[in-house]
């Protein structure tokens, strides 16, 4: 029996309000880069569901970029480090370390050789640095700034020369090599967030906060123009040329994308992306004929230029943990829910994915449970919300609960919720019953007959009949040194599966409750534990970063399949069957995993 990774449904990039974020662009055009957490997302740009993950950062992420030559990626981290490493393998072998700055990296460029990188961002006695990629040796000094640098860009052609833009308004101009400050440029009345230059290295151009942008001469730095007057009615947070770089793409927090014409200054599209808060652009990229732009939700944003009034494809998901996780009865659809309240449906063989649609929860979503055609959430909240998986809207009505849900199932039409000191019972946003407990629930699960619940807690798991929406105690199996994280009925109900903080599988025949077997696969406490459709398999997900498959049975010698960095740098939250052969999780570090199952 063995486990592989089938696909990734990858997070999207991490974005924070009023910051700019940087995509790294691929100069043989088939992929692009961004940062998440302590890790850098290597996307197809044709078909965004192929992705690589590096994984090597020890810190969160913050810029990463191609060299050139396309044989390299240089990668920073908010604590001043640069990693230099292959991009062509896919081991990524690390070609050199350096620490360039004591703070945040933001931005980062190479100059057109793939010999020297310069970086911009934050430190205590600079805000730059530019060095040999194969050394870590200084080419010169970026100075001229009296805050921290936001942006910096190489001109791609000689002589050399690099810019960057800072939160004190101000542009500077340094030539070499080995550079030195030439001038400063006070164009701007609000922080620069972007500097780049075209292609060609005639001109650079500089896009802030104050919704400006102007543009120079590449060589000299004397300005030749402005774009718009200004060019949005917001702050623009990153800028981009076409490849010929006739033209350049801006976008936003004025929730519009627009594309300029470099020579005459004339606006050519304008792409208005929503009006939400969550609309505003912040991040972009033009690679050959894709041009994307990167929401404040996340979304990336592939523009056509032909129709600016929708764009061609938006590639949608999370980029916070996922913290429930459901499937439907066919396996076609994965729904899932994160810590910032969003809850999203996934198609399981295209990775499409799209939000529900409505008001829905306020808090973070801490579990769900689906059955037929209807799944419910419970949130920290404090409410229980039904929802069609066929419009996939959220209702107007939810439930209230009497303390903070920590785990929900539901069959038919029942569904019972496990509350920190409370066990309800919940039929159509209409509790029929409640009984007040002591053990603090962490999960739950309703038995496949519909006539008992078991309800794991802090050293117990407590077993109830289920009768006409009423619950009564009828045994607790007593699990010391353990809190219960989740329990789970076999399909046929004659196996209760229970994991928790004590690494432990555990399971018990029904209806007597007689443990069955206990064995352990993790080095750290389980999170979750499901069944196979077909009742033959278990899967369970651990804290420690693993996921196993088991054959339920005495002797598991030789029966269990593991895989060690099932969500690398991160752990697993979730764990459930598509089918009898695939199996999806659901991690911290906001990925949506496939595995493919083979005995």
């Amino acid at each position: 029996m063995s486990v592989s990774l089938k696909s990734c449904f990858a997070t999207l990039p991490r974005t924070e309000r009023g910051r700019p974020i940087v995509l790294g662009k691929d100069p043989k055009g088939k992929n692009f880069l961004y940062c998440h957490g302590t890790s850098i997302y290597i996307r197809d740009i044709e078909n965004p569901s192929i992705v690589d993950i590096y994984t090597e950062h020890a810190k969160e992420t913050t810029v990463a970029k191609y060299s050139p030559s396309g044989y390299y990626i240089a990668s920073a981290d908010i604590t001043g480090k640069i990693r230099i490493w292959d991009a062509v393998n896919k081991t990524h072998i690390l070609k050199n370390e350096f620490q360039l700055l004591s703070g945040k990296i933001k931005d980062l460029d190479w100059s057109e050789d793939s010999k020297r990188i310069v970086i911009a961002g934050a430190s205590a006695n600079k805000f730059g640095a530019c060095i040999m990629a194969d050394s870590g040796n200084n080419v010169g000094e970026i100075t001229g700034h009296s805050k921290e640098a936001n942006s910096c860009s190489f001109k791609q052609t000689r002589p050399y020369r690099i810019v960057t833009g800072s939160e004190d308004q101000t542009v500077v101009f340094l030539e070499g090599p080995p550079f030195k400050y030439s001038k400063t440029l006070r164009n701007h009345t609000n922080f620069v967030n972007c500097v780049r230059y075209s292609p060609s290295g005639s001109v650079f151009i500089s896009g802030g906060a104050d919704g400006r942008v102007y543009m120079f001469d590449g060589k000299t730095a004397e300005e030749i123009g402005e774009l718009g007057a200004p060019a949005h009615k917001g702050g623009i947070y990153a800028l981009d040329f076409s490849p010929d770089g006739n033209e350049v793409l801006t976008v936003s927090g004025d929730k519009t994308a627009k594309i300029w014409n470099v020579e005459s200054g004339q606006l050519i599209n304008e792409f208005s992306m929503g009006n939400e808060l969550q609309d505003q652009q912040v991040g972009c990229l033009w690679q050959g004929n894709h041009i994307l732009t990167v929401s404040l939700s996340g979304y990336i944003n592939y523009l056509d230029r032909d129709d600016p009034s929708i764009p061609r494809r938006i590639v949608k998901g999370h980029n916070k943990p996922i913290t429930a996780l459901a499937v439907s009865g066919d396996g076609s659809r994965v729904y899932t829910g994160t810590s910032e309240a969003a809850i999203k449906y996934w198609d399981v063989d295209s990775g499409v994915s799209d939000e529900v649609h409505g008001k829905g929860h306020s808090s973070q979503v801490q579990d769900m449970s689906m059955d037929e055609d209807t799944f419910v959430t419970i949130s920290f909240d404090d409410t229980l919300r039904v929802t069609s998986a066929v419009s996939n809207e959220y209702s107007l009505n939810s439930t209230k609960l009497a303390s903070q849900p920590k785990g929900v199932s539901k069959k038919g039409q029942i569904s019972v919720v496990a509350c920190v000191k409370h066990v309800l019972v919940v039929s159509d946003n209409h509790v029929m019953s409640t009984v007040p407990v002591k053990f603090d629930p962490e999960c739950v699960d309703i038995h496949p007959g519909l006539t008992q619940v078991a309800v794991g807690g802090r050293n117990v798991v407590v077993l109830y009949e289920l009768s006409n929406g009423a619950l009564s105690e009828i045994k607790q199996i007593s699990i010391p040194e353990n809190t219960v994280y989740s329990v789970r009925y076999s399909p046929d109900g004659s196996i209760l599966a229970v994991v928790g903080s004590n690494k432990k599988l555990q399971a018990y025949s029904t209806p007597n409750y007689e443990e069955l077997f206990e064995s352990v696969a993790h080095a750290a406490r389980v999170a979750d534990v499901a069944w196979s459709p077909d009742g033959s398999h278990l899967a369970t997900c651990s804290v420690d970063s693993s996921i196993a498959v088991w054959v339920p049975m005495k002797s598991l010698q030789n029966r269990v399949a593991t895989v060690k960095d099932a969500h690398q740098k991160s752990f697993p939250n979730k764990i459930r069957w598509i089918d009898n052969n695939n199996i999806v999780t659901v991690g911290q570090d906001s990925n949506i995993k496939q595995w493919t199952v083979k005995f």
